[in-house]
Formats: C-alpha cells, sequence, structure tokens
C-alpha cells in the first residue's frame, strides 16, 4: 500500500511539474512575441515619423514660396 501511494505522489509531482514548465514555455513565448513586435513597431514608427517631418518641411517650404510670390509685385 505504501508503494501505491508513493507512486501516485511521484505521477502528482510529475505533472504539476511538467504543467508547471509547459505554463512558463507559453509565458515565455508570449513575452518574447511581445518584444519582436514591439522592435519591429518602434522601428516602423521611427519610418513613419521621419516620412511625417520630411512631407512637413515640405509643406512649409511650399508655403513660404507662394508667400513670397504673393508679396512680390
Amino acid at each position: 500500500m505504501d508503494n501505491a501511494n508513493t507512486e501516485i505522489e511521484q505521477r502528482f509531482i510529475v505533472t504539476v511539474a511538467g504543467l508547471y514548465l509547459l505554463a512558463i514555455g507559453f509565458v515565455s513565448g508570449m513575452i518574447i512575441d511581445r518584444i519582436r513586435f514591439d522592435e519591429s513597431r518602434s522601428a516602423l514608427l521611427a519610418t513613419l515619423e521621419e516620412d511625417n517631418h520630411r512631407v512637413h518641411e515640405r509643406r512649409m517650404a511650399i508655403e513660404r514660396e507662394e508667400s513670397r510670390e504673393r508679396s512680390v509685385p
């Protein structure tokens, strides 16, 4: 009877340890995925910000040019 209880306890411990490792692996995978997504998102946002700045500068130059043309008689 004692061997049966010990075997059940060992199976329980192995099952709990397996589930724990599975959960840790799942959470680690989610964290790594979020880090990779954030890196790619940051690069994309930086590119968009540069493009936005360039377009803004170009529009300001066009407005200045139009202002000069209007002020010259």
